[in-house]
């Protein structure tokens, strides 16, 4: 099974570290790295475009609260990494099973045994369905 893996990242350096970890793997990905992507399109048509083409999506702090929010709310059989925030505020309260946030600093160790981590749990799901 390939994974589809959506990346959420409004800082282009972040984007690529994150891709880095992805190339070593067999996974598609796309990443929304740009505020111009965002901007062009509506928060619902990019909601639906997950519905459609994802598996785990990966949000980036710098990303509106609500948005996130929106989006994990809509989608309980997506996964979801959130990279970590020094504003506590941001930190969703009351994660959902689906939400893994990443621990300040960020380290790409940390992301990629995170994203391992779904990997596998997801191959056992499928294997047990």
């Amino acid at each position: 099974m390939k994974l589809r893996i959506k990346i959420f990242c409004l800082t282009p350096e972040i984007c690529a570290l994150i891709q880095k970890v992805l190339t070593k793997y067999d996974y598609e990905y796309k990443c929304v790295n740009t505020i111009n992507e965002f901007l062009k399109k509506s928060e619902e048509e990019i909601i639906d475009e997950c519905e459609n083409s994802a598996d785990i999506v990966i949000l980036d702090q710098e990303l509106d609260k609500e948005f996130k929010l929106k989006l994990i709310k809509r989608f309980e059989k997506i996964e979801f990494i959130c990279l970590p925030s020094l504003d506590e505020s941001d930190t969703i309260e009351e994660k959902p099973v689906n939400v893994r946030q990443i621990s300040e600093p960020f380290k790409l160790s940390e992301f990629e045994e995170v994203l391992l981590n779904i990997i596998k749990n997801k191959s056992e799901t499928d294997v047990k369905k």
